[in-house]
């Protein structure tokens, strides 16, 4: 692995950075006392840093009410460096480049030709040259990776269900091919820090993010922690086991997932079909679309009420590309929740469907990371 002493910060210098990247632009004396930190300590943290050019200067605040000088306010670089997040869908390689200060640099997507996590690793190698450095200070720093699947808490990939894993080690060998640390997280997990990241500003201790697509999983934030479980499986709602008649049970993902929902309209109306032509079907009534349709709206509902009732986060975020294109879905959902006298306000779509877990992946991986699990990068390599 290439050096990083530079990265080598103390505790004290995360906590900072840390407060930077969620708050930014910030002074000093707001640093001070989101952290309890004195003054001193914190001013000569932010010396050490700026000399290291990790923080830089980006302008002054307002005077406070006594007058005096205004605020020097503060920023990360973002020409530090960039980090790399990477999405392993079950039919494309999403890749994207964000700077030091989580600012994307490029994005792109590329088709999966085999359903095999070798193919997507040799994607990756093809279009991530490592020695590039975008125009940083210290080029690549690390690499976050999504999978859809149960991760270990050692990083190993324990399910991948649509790419075909074999023994193959992702963390070792993009470790060997980039030589930089390497964070391995599940989807729904990454999504849920993305969520808890935007709203540190509200103090939102508890949020559970919902993926529904071609599976449903759950990323949870309880206690300002990611909650993963004894061993990593935390969250994965779509494996429970419902009672479809009187000898036989089924994943409830199988039932009411995104992907199951298209697959009835498809097997139904005998045509390939894309949201956009469910979206044009729904708003034109077609009774077999809107019948399909309102089924999914009362097995979501269900699930989603029997999911906070028992763990109860004050948020929940849900990522699906349907509703995102049928809005009223999520409007019925919620209708229906009513119903169970469930209060709505706490439920709301994603606030970014298509880019949720890559954010989550950049934030977990370089100094925006909420230092949530003790295995992530933490600046700390």
């Amino acid at each position: 692995m290439k050096h990083l002493q530079h990265l080598a910060f103390t505790a004290n210098e995360r906590m900072v950075l840390k407060t930077i990247f969620n708050h930014k632009p910030i002074s000093m004396t707001e640093i001070s006392r989101l952290t309890n930190t004195n003054k001193a300590t914190i001013s000569g943290v932010i010396n050490r840093l700026k000399a290291q050019q990790v923080i830089c200067e980006v302008g002054q605040g307002e005077s406070t009410k006594k007058g005096g000088r205004k605020t020097i306010l503060l920023e990360i670089n973002p020409n530090f460096g960039y980090t790399v997040s990477l999405d392993f869908t079950y039919n494309s390689v999403d890749m994207m480049f964000n700077a030091f200060n989580g600012k994307v640099i490029a994005y792109h997507s590329y088709p999966l030709s085999e359903k095999t996590m070798t193919h997507a690793l040799d994607i990756v190698e093809t279009q991530l040259n490592p020695t590039d450095s975008h125009g940083t200070q210290h080029g690549l720093l690390g690499i976050a990776v999504s999978i859809h699947g149960v991760v270990n808490q050692d990083q190993s990939i324990r399910t991948s269900p649509f790419l075909i894993l074999g023994d193959l080690s992702v963390q070792a060998r993009l470790k060997e091919y980039a030589q930089v640390p390497v964070l391995i997280e599940n989807e729904a997990n990454l999504a849920a820090l993305y969520e808890h990241a935007l709203r540190n500003h509200t103090c939102t201790e508890s949020l559970a993010t919902l993926s529904i697509h071609k599976g449903i999983g759950a990323g949870l934030i309880l206690n300002n922690q990611l909650y993963l479980g004894a061993d990593g499986s935390a969250g994965e709602i779509g494996q429970s086991l419902v009672r479809v008649s009187d000898t036989h049970y089924e994943k409830i993902e199988n039932i009411c997932s995104q992907d199951a929902l298209v697959s009835r309209i498809h097997q139904r109306l005998d045509e390939p079909l894309t949201l956009e032509r469910i979206n044009q079907y729904y708003h034109a009534q077609h009774p077999i679309v809107l019948e399909e349709i309102q089924q999914f709206i009362d097995l979501i509902a269900v699930l989603i009420y029997n999911f906070s009732i028992q763990l109860n986060p004050a948020h929940i975020y849900i990522n699906c590309p349907i509703m995102n294109e049928i809005p009223d879905i999520l409007l019925q959902i919620q209708n229906k929740l009513q119903a169970f006298s469930y209060d709505t306000t706490a439920i709301r779509l994603t606030s970014n469907v298509q880019y949720a877990t890559l954010f989550g992946g950049t934030q977990n991986v370089n100094v925006g990371g909420y230092l949530l699990k003790s295995f992530s990068i933490n600046l700390s390599f």
